[in-house]
């Protein structure tokens, strides 16, 4: 709380006394009457000469603040319903001239040519719109000044022409695809900027140097947008999807088709509340379309964190951001994670025993709908509001010669989430808050360890004072989830709480409790612009704080302090483009004010003249104890442990480009990773693309957690006992991608991803003193001659001094783990804003007890079982109405 309070009175003195700078460049657009604009792409209309061109543009890559190799101008119209703008993009040699043709929305190493507009004038949310010399289709909307969402997609036009001297693009933006105040006359924030890919380069028609933060502040003015009427927005997208799901995997006794028909209908709607305002609503969604999340074998106490893909929830998402961290590896802590929301159910009716039952049960909850109220108020208010409402979900249990039950798997559930921001000072101080809300009908006994309601609330700012130079932010979030007895028990000896933990004295259980709070806080101090920054902070977790029912977050109960050094240089010199520097150091505890690590890392990163990349850091941890490793048991002694990482890439805007990851680390006592990730990247042709990725991971943990989810047991002294073993894996996956366009309305994407992992288990040993300082005091390493392996009963048997009495009785949890997504995706956007997707997803999963990893046998094996096949066609029609 001390640095929280420090800071708050730093955030209210530098509120007062901090000055504003002003726009320097403006445009005054002409007005037209409606109708008058065809959007060909060529600029020989008089309209375009009479509006004024503006060619002041300044390059800001590779070299800033310097003239532009090509000249470029632009002119800006409107009328009652559209703004249009034209820019030349003039070019000495036409040859240079580069468009990739892609899938609507996809970066490509192309020419560019964007408008970006601030429609609010807050100097933080923008509009961006972009085309490509093969007429390809970019939009982005930028949040909180630097933050862009690249899934947001508008309804506008835009069309490029060929000319002798260079290319034009025309644009066409419908102004109710902005958002904008009600006023006589308009004044908003203008950027127009050109890529140039031959050259690396960037222009800009308002500059700003590298060394300052931010981006949408440096906008330049568009005024004198007069007259505009409010803007009826009222868009319905109506869908259909079938389906057939086909795998052998289905036929059984009481099922024997193969397959399996589905047939969905749903809509989405977009209304224009007012001019700042949107309401966004989908009933029955399908998502049929998305790619599928890699695969991985999860072997850890904690959940996988995975992206959002839903095109629902990922448009606009910014505005719902809450982050309850600071800096690199904390940005997936969230009081909001949309990923929960249509999430897998929570009980698998699996876990049951229904005897020669044969069960069908959902993947996923359906979501009957979700809507979302979003925009800015006029005075400065950014508005978040969501509420998603998910169906109750059960498994059926059908028997070959008796009755068919169903066991619910997941119950009926809202979810509600209310995010306000409040802009001082031109954007630069925030001020926001958030509150979010889970309510299940739990009606269940098997549903009784879920929380019937969860609660969180938070309040965060930021604040740039001294000309934008330096940077405060902070935060605090409360949680409250409230449940039966058995809810909360089991939310406190969870993998985030272990309130069991016999050696903390400041975690107790209370099997009584019915509901459970807790609260987070965050604060820090940067310096954000100039060669030389620099930042201090810490982030707190208390023992009871946890978001999981609507948010993300790992284990809690810690407490984390934290110093940045950087120095970086953007002047390209003769063979160094641009470097970075950076060193952090951190120390861990929690609220038992036990001490839990100390590190360091220090990394350098740079671009040479060819654009060429190399980056290399290490990071270095002291010893400290490990709170999690034995699943409730008390925290362990950990030793001193090294981690080194180096990267390389060429030229990304090559046809051809290639990059390299190699990772390896290591501890005292004979723990040791190695990992390496390369990729490449191979433009055939302008309109296919081909991707490869493979990634190999090797890791020993000599101390690897084996018993799973508790302790063991003496089978004669009935002892509880912690028991872990060495644990040797490999993990080989590769990722396939190819798009081919046919044109920037039609396009196939294929995606194909296999994944095996081995692993085996070996020198079981017995934890005898947690917190001793050597390996050998901690641990109890049992002889060979002590283990044994009953084939018969496949388990080891370990006779604790060979007296022929077995003491531990342990099943075999060697593995081979195979896996293969594929997704191939013909998209047909047949006319503006309406789609047809036809869709082909394969889904493949093998597993065995063995731990011998033979990569060659592990994919035939993979490939030899059974699939799971689904074939789609989903078509949406847009209505303007």
């Amino acid at each position: 709380m001390r640095t929280i309070n420090i800071i708050l009175i730093g955030f209210l003195f530098t509120v007062i006394t901090a000055q504003i700078p002003t726009a320097e460049k403006a445009y005054s657009p002409m007005p037209l009457d409606n109708g008058k604009m065809i959007i060909d792409g060529i600029l020989e209309e008089p309209v375009w000469s009479r509006a004024g061109f503006r060619n002041d543009f300044i390059q800001r890559e590779p070299i800033e603040n310097t003239q532009p190799t090509e000249k470029t101008e632009f002119s800006i119209c409107y009328d009652q319903d559209n703004l249009y703008v034209g820019i030349k993009a003039h070019c000495s040699d036409v040859n240079t001239i580069k468009g990739v043709l892609t899938r609507r929305d996809e970066w490509s190493p192309s020419d560019w040519l964007f408008v970006l507009i601030d429609s609010y004038d807050d100097n933080r949310t923008a509009f961006e719109f972009g085309l490509n010399p093969a007429g390809v289709k970019r939009d982005v909307r930028w949040s909180d000044d630097e933050r862009s969402d690249e899934n947001w997609d508008a309804v506008w036009e835009g069309e490029v022409a060929h000319f002798n001297g260079g290319w034009s693009a025309e644009f066409k933006i419908p102004f109710r695809e902005l958002r904008f105040k009600a006023a006589e006359s308009q004044t908003w924030g203008l950027q127009i900027k050109r890529e140039i890919v031959v050259n690396n380069e960037e222009d800009y028609w308002t500059y700003w140097s590298k060394d300052d933060q931010g981006f949408v502040r440096h906008f330049g003015e568009l005024n004198n947008v007069n007259n505009i009427p409010q803007q009826k927005q009222i868009q319905v997208f109506p869908y259909t999807t079938g389906s057939v799901e086909q795998s052998d995997l289905y036929t059984n006794p009481v099922h024997p088709q193969n397959y399996n028909v589905l047939n969905t209908v749903g809509l989405d709607l977009k209304y224009g509340v007012t001019n700042n305002l949107t309401l966004d609503v989908t009933i029955n969604p399908d998502f049929g379309q998305i790619e599928a999340d890699p695969a991985e074998l999860n072997l850890s106490a904690f959940e996988t964190y995975f992206e959002e893909r839903r095109p629902f929830f990922v448009e606009g998402s910014n505005i719902f951001n809450y982050s309850l961290g600071i800096g690199d590896g904390m940005g997936q802590n969230s009081l909001f994670y949309t990923r929960r929301i249509g999430r897998r159910p929570h009980f698998s009716a699996k876990w049951g025993e229904y005897g020669d039952g044969y069960i069908d049960e959902p993947s996923s909850t359906r979501i009957l709908g979700a809507a979302k109220l979003s925009g800015k108020t006029s005075n400065g208010w950014s508005l978040g509001v969501l509420d998603a409402v998910t169906a109750k979900e059960s498994a059926q249990i059908k028997y070959e010669n008796g009755p068919t039950y169903r066991q619910t798997t997941e119950p009926f559930t809202n979810y509600f989430v209310n995010r306000v921001q409040k802009d001082f000072r031109e954007g630069r101080t925030t001020v926001g808050g958030i509150i979010t809300a889970t309510n299940r009908r739990i009606e269940d006994p098997n549903l009784d360890w879920l929380h019937s309601d969860a609660y969180a609330a938070g309040m965060d700012f930021s604040h740039l004072f001294a000309n934008n130079s330096y940077m405060l932010l902070g935060g605090a979030a409360t949680t409250d989830v409230i449940g039966s007895p058995t809810a909360i028990l089991t939310t406190q000896t969870g993998s985030n709480h272990y309130f069991q933990r016999p050696d903390a004295a400041h975690l107790r259980v209370d099997s009584t409790a019915t509901h459970l709070t807790g609260f987070s806080e965050k604060a820090a101090l940067f310096k954000v612009s100039g060669d030389w920054r620099w930042g201090l902070g810490q982030w707190v977790f208390s023992p009871g704080f946890e978001a999981n029912d609507l948010g993300f977050h790992q284990a809690v109960d810690n407490q984390v302090q934290f110093l940045w050094f950087s120095y970086q240089e953007n002047d390209p010199g003769k063979i160094v483009r641009d470097h970075r520097e950076e060193l952090s150091v951190w120390h861990t505890s929690n609220f038992g004010h036990e001490f839990n690590s100390f590190g360091m890392n220090l990394n350098s990163n740079m671009t040479f003249m060819n654009y060429w990349r190399l980056g290399a850091g290490f990071n270095i941890e002291g010893p400290g104890i490990h709170t999690t490793v034995l699943w409730g048991g008390p925290a362990l002694q950990t030793e001193a442990r090294i981690n080194s990482w180096v990267f390389a890439g060429t030229d990304y805007n090559q046809d051809l480009s290639f990059n390299l990851n190699g990772n390896y680390g290591r501890d005292r006592v004979g723990s040791h990773w190695e990992r390496m990730n390369a990729g490449m990247n191979w433009r055939l042709a302008t309109n296919i693309t081909l991707g490869f990725s493979v990634f190999y991971n090797h890791s020993l943990d000599t101390w690897a957690n084996w018993s799973g989810y508790g302790p063991s047991y003496d089978l004669q002294s009935e002892k509880q006992d912690y028991l872990l073993a060495h644990f040797e894996q490999n993990i080989l996956s590769s990722t396939f991608r190819l798009d081919w366009t046919l044109t920037p309305d039609l396009s196939l994407q294929y995606y194909g991803s296999p994944f095996v992992t081995a692993g085996k288990y070996n020198r079981f040993i017995r934890v005898i003193n947690p917190k001793g300082t050597h390996y050998a005091d901690r641990f109890y390493s049992f002889s060979d001659e002590e283990i044994s392996y009953n084939e018969t009963d496949a388990v080891w048997e370990i006779d604790e001094g060979t007296d022929g009495v077995v003491n531990y009785s342990l099943p075999n949890r060697d593995f081979n783990y195979r896996q293969f997504n594929s997704n191939l995706v013909l998209r047909w956007e047949y006319r503006t804003g309406s789609t047809l997707y036809l869709v082909w997803s394969q889904g493949i999963v093998d597993f065995i007890n063995a731990g011998e990893f033979d990569f060659s046998n592990d994919l035939k094996a993979l490939f030899r079982a059974e699939p799971e096949n689904i074939f789609l066609i989903k078509f949406n029609y847009l209505l303007n109405l």
